[in-house]
């Protein structure tokens, strides 16, 4: 080493220097020299704070880091995460996601991996889906979102309230205040003596009501002692219900049927005609003989009451009997002039 030239020695601890400087630069990005690690992409369209050297996650443990983040090629705004994987055993599906979410109550960044159910693996240098946790503060915020429009809508209510009080405290809404009060406390007062009332009717009538409950308990209590006639009668009557269905019901109404048949056929021979019912009840002869009979009997009577003698001969004395014309002599000769008559007319025309 005695050989060696001062240059040299500065040459070589330079060299040292700047590997380890490159070491330690690519270690706190996130890179290891020493260890095999695999690139992969995800796009985004906020990263919301996610920058190099930012973990990356995996059920917890942590898995790689972010090594950087830049602009995507298309100029459209979004950005591409570029971040390691220090686990060469890990496999990753090709459909899992890297979910960017806050690690700590802060609001640090880091990347989660979600793992898919794909059989087919992502290998170094592919782009995995993305996907963004709401932060606390947008979660707090989405959360007092409702709390808000509540609180507006009971600040309105209030104005309304305030309003309409404003209102009946006015001069000319507050003429009608004090007949309003007095309404209500006769009201009150009414209540007050029919609750008196009531306790008085109450008091007094204890013993009827005592009386009463001790009515309905004596029923409620008979009811319990009689509970086994009661079911006996009612046992009877679906006994009953059972004769009455068991009835020959039909055969019945076969003969009420048959004695309609009868009777109707009966009405028939009588409309038609057939039969001495028949001709009494069609025919007016019978009853025009009868009317003829009754006349004659009238006129019968009349002449045994105006010419007795006719019929029984008495005599008195020896003393004759005057003849009398009976209404059938008179009805006689009022039809024979009527006749005479007649035939005198029409001789002389």
């Amino acid at each position: 080493m005695k050989g060696v030239s001062k240059e040299f020695k500065i040459g070589i601890i330079v060299i040292v220097s700047l590997v380890l400087l490159v070491i330690g630069i690519n270690y706190l990005k996130g890179i290891n020299l020493f260890i095999q690690q695999r690139s992969f992409y995800s796009v985004y369209e906020n990263v919301d704070g996610l920058g190099p050297s930012n973990p990356v996650v995996l059920n917890g443990f942590k898995v790689g880091q972010v090594s950087n983040v830049d602009f995507h090629p298309s100029g459209d705004g979004s950005l591409v995460v570029k971040f390691n994987i220090d686990q060469k055993e890990l496999k990753i599906p090709s459909d899992s996601k890297a979910k960017i979410f806050s690690s700590d109550f802060f609001g640090s960044k880091a990347i989660e991996l979600i793992m898919g159910d794909s059989a087919i693996y992502a290998e170094n240098g592919d782009t995995l889906d993305s996907e963004i946790q709401v932060g606390l503060a947008e979660a707090v915020r989405i959360e007092l979102i409702p709390l808000k429009n509540k609180t507006d809508q009971l600040i309105e209510g209030v104005d309304d309230i305030l309003e309409n009080l404003k209102q009946v405290f006015d001069d000319d809404a507050t003429k009608g205040l004090p007949k309003v009060f007095e309404s209500l406390q006769r009201t009150m007062e009414t209540l007050e003596k029919t609750t008196l009332r009531l306790d008085t009717t109450v008091a007094r009538n204890s013993s009827t009501i005592d009386g009463i409950f001790d009515n309905v308990y004596s029923i409620t209590d008979n009811l319990e002692k009689n509970n086994e006639k009661l079911s006996n009668i009612i046992t009877n009557f679906d006994a009953v219900s059972d004769s009455l269905a068991r009835l020959e019901l039909s055969a019945t109404l076969q003969k009420a049927d048959s004695a309609l048949s009868t009777f109707a056929e009966v009405a028939t021979k009588i409309n038609d005609g057939d039969g001495t019912i028949s001709m009494l009840l069609n025919n007016d002869t019978l009853h025009t003989a009868l009317l003829q009979t009754n006349e004659e009997v009238q006129y019968l009577i009349n002449d045994l009451y105006m010419n007795p003698w006719r019929y029984v001969n008495v005599s008195i004395f020896g003393k004759k009997q005057k003849s009398k014309f009976s209404k059938r002599e008179l009805k006689q000769l009022r039809d024979l002039v009527d006749e005479q008559l007649q035939n005198g007319s029409v001789s002389e025309e």
